[in-house]
């Protein structure tokens, strides 16, 4: 008699999750007029950050004490983080023609208001607030602003503070390959093919292990459809890696970790981590897949609120990596980061999930927040990618598709086959979209 096959998907329907564009339509980044700041730098005025060197523990995140003193404070004073460190006019967009040049033309990675952890603040004129940060490839210094977001007049910087190692390998992500006993493994770092080649060290748990060298994919400023991902919202991706572990072994356990040899001859290393492969298909076996889309991405610190929509992301990831034992895959089906054209939110998305994404195959889709720009290829003509146009969410996520760019693609795992359809393209009959 034939074993009766169970099948377990898990279709993840948290509030978090599933709150339609209204949760995330506005970037609270994008509530920061940047073009309209004004230089009042104020020598009564200042900001300290501590400690000046971050993950000495080998972290890629750490937390920063931010203390500063106003001597005209005012509750609509707020603190901005920057990075790179510089944050002059440095930054503006060199094609960019401006009748009166700003004096800053880069966004902030976050912001948080000046009385938020000390309401005495309005009063005394003196704060300080804990803020995280993770490795971005580069340093941070931090701004004292008043004025509110629409006016804002910067008052003093703060020293600049750097991670161990900035540009080390970070965030990897797992994805299933065009075969089915094929895993693929993507990650960020700082350095280009012109100074270190990529690798993954990886093999069955307590056998051998082999090398697999890793593509080096990277985006520049003129890739972006437009504001503000071309604009203030614009920051370096730094390099994005894929490698590709093929021929595993079905329903075992393997260990991996990404490296990269300099030219100088020294490796460096990012940490280890193990992933299950799948199933040999048709096999008679139980998959337990999440499922789910709209997440976004929040601060841990409370930073860059808006409108008390931005926490439900944290519970959601919370609640994936609680149901991660056991998970075999997860399909995030479009509206990615929610980053809207400010490109620092890419890392910050990739670091929230890789709890998840270094562990089980995280499986991406293409939504409008992701890719809709006005006359980009795209099937609607809204704003809602911020001038991104697809262009990060291709690049920094593998799929297994013939065009990265069309996100259409099939997988096979276990008792599923899986196609990923793209809504964002034009999808009609006779229409090239779905797959050249």
């Amino acid at each position: 008699m034939r074993k009766l096959v169970t099948v377990l998907m898990n279709i993840v329907l948290l509030i978090g999750a599933i709150q339609e564009g209204k949760s995330h339509g506005d970037q609270p980044l994008s509530t920061i007029a940047i073009h309209k700041t004004l230089f009042e730098l104020n020598e009564e005025a200042y900001v300290k950050a501590s400690p000046t060197v971050l993950g000495t523990d080998g972290r890629h995140s750490d937390w920063v004490l931010v203390e500063y003193s106003s001597p005209h404070p005012s509750e609509d004073d707020w603190i901005g983080v920057f990075s790179p460190a510089d944050f002059n006019a440095s930054s503006c967009a060199a094609e960019t023609d401006y009748i009166d040049p700003p004096r800053l033309c880069s966004a902030p990675i976050k912001f948080q208001y000046a009385n938020y952890s000390n309401p005495d603040y309005i009063s005394t004129g003196n704060a300080s607030l804990k803020l995280q940060l993770i490795k971005q490839r580069a340093d941070f210094s931090f701004g004292l602003f008043s004025g509110g977001f629409f006016n804002s007049k910067l008052v003093a910087i703060s020293n600049r503070v750097v991670f161990q190692n900035p540009k080390a390998p970070v965030y990897p992500r797992l994805a299933l390959g065009r075969e089915w006993d094929e895993m693929t493994v993507t990650w960020t770092s700082g350095y280009g093919i012109d100074f270190a080649e990529p690798f993954v060290e990886w093999g069955i748990t307590k056998e051998d292990r082999k090398r697999s060298p890793a593509g080096t994919l990277t985006f520049g400023r003129n890739s972006m459809c437009g504001p503000p991902a071309r604009t203030v919202g614009w920051r370096d991706p730094g390099y994005i890696h894929t490698a590709f572990l093929k021929e595993l072994w079905p329903n075992s356990k393997y260990t991996y970790k990404v490296g990269h040899r300099l030219y100088s001859g020294a490796l460096l290393w990012g940490k280890e981590y193990e992933f299950n492969s799948p199933p040999f298909p048709g096999q008679d076996s139980l998959q337990q897949v999440m499922i789910f889309g709209s997440m976004g991405t929040a601060e841990v610190d409370g930073s860059n609120e808006y409108k008390d929509f931005q926490h439900a992301s944290l519970n959601t990831t919370r609640q994936l990596i609680r149901l991660l034992q056991g998970t075999d895959a997860v399909f995030h089906i479009g509206d990615i980061s929610y980053a809207n054209g400010y490109l620092s939110q890419w890392d910050k998305f990739t670091a929230q999930i890789e709890p998840i994404a270094s562990t089980v195959p995280y499986m991406i889709a293409s939504g409008n927040h992701d890719r809709v720009w006005p006359n980009s290829g795209s099937f609607y003509h809204g704003l809602d990618s911020g001038g991104e146009c697809g262009v990060p969410a291709q690049t920094m996520f593998y799929v297994p598709a013939q065009n990265r760019a069309k996100f259409w693609y099939l997988i096979d795992y276990g008792m599923f086959r899986f196609c990923v359809a793209n809504t964002e393209l034009d999808w009609r009959e006779g229409k090239s979209n779905t797959t050249s």
